[in-house]
């Protein structure tokens, strides 16, 4: 998550953490408990909303969600990630999407991992679907998985004020690199400039996207698409 730099203020902060932390119970396994001990930053909250968003979204495709640590047995606490990691590494939990009618693999769901670029550069995804069998393999080799792989790779975005153009650019950059399926920015705050930028270049983005706001709504629904492409991929 990069929201370094330019930190919300305290009395917006606690409005975007409210909302937050309201929405995460009712999307999130409230059977299990969360990991860790010390407070969630906005950001890593922020990951954890866009993470559930995409979970609502397969649901709402008829998928079966379950969820798994690296073992691959189901967790006894729910663990995301509050830093930058990778797949292969690290006892934190992922969600498994088994999509209606068995006839594709099931796709993976984590947080914060890196993926390699065409580049070869390796990038932190926010939030990272790709097939089971690549996870696997990503698991059992310790490497880290390729963008081409990825069905859908989200850069979010934790701000109380505009992004600036600069950020902006930097996605392009970023997408240019990446050979996802879909890659989409999401951000809890509307740019013009930045919105401009990205229609201009029609790269996927949903800006203001927080609880119970119409783009929360719509970003589900480009999940969903992403998902659909997937499951209609021959």
């Amino acid at each position: 998550m990069t929201s370094q730099g330019e930190a919300p203020d305290d009395d917006t902060a606690r409005q975007l953490l409210d909302r937050l932390e309201a929405e995460l119970p009712s999307a999130l396994p409230s059977a299990l408990q969360f990991g860790g001990t010390d407070p969630t930053p906005g950001n890593d909250l922020y990951e954890a909303f866009l993470f559930s968003l995409v979970l609502r979204a397969a649901r709402g495709e008829g998928c079966e969600v379950t969820y798994r640590q690296r073992s691959g047995r189901p967790p006894t606490t729910f663990r995301l990630r509050r830093s930058p990691g990778r797949l292969p590494s690290g006892d934190f939990t992922y969600a498994v999407l088994s999509l209606p009618g068995g006839s594709k693999s099931p796709l993976e769901v984590h947080t914060g991992v890196a993926v390699i670029g065409k580049s070869k550069v390796a990038h932190e995804a926010d939030v990272l679907v790709l097939p089971e069998g690549i996870a696997s393999r990503c698991r059992m080799l310790g490497i880290d998985p390729r963008s081409h792989q990825a069905v859908l790779v989200v850069e979010g975005k934790y701000y109380s004020s505009p992004l600036s153009l600069g950020m902006g650019r930097q996605f392009l950059g970023l997408d240019v690199d990446l050979s996802a399926d879909y890659t989409i920015m999401a951000a809890t705050v509307v740019s013009q400039s930045v919105s401009h930028l990205l229609q201009g270049r029609k790269r996927h983005y949903e800006f203001g996207v927080l609880p119970g706001r119409k783009a929360e709504h719509d970003l589900k629904e480009r999940f969903a698409i992403a998902l659909r492409g997937y499951r209609n991929r021959r």
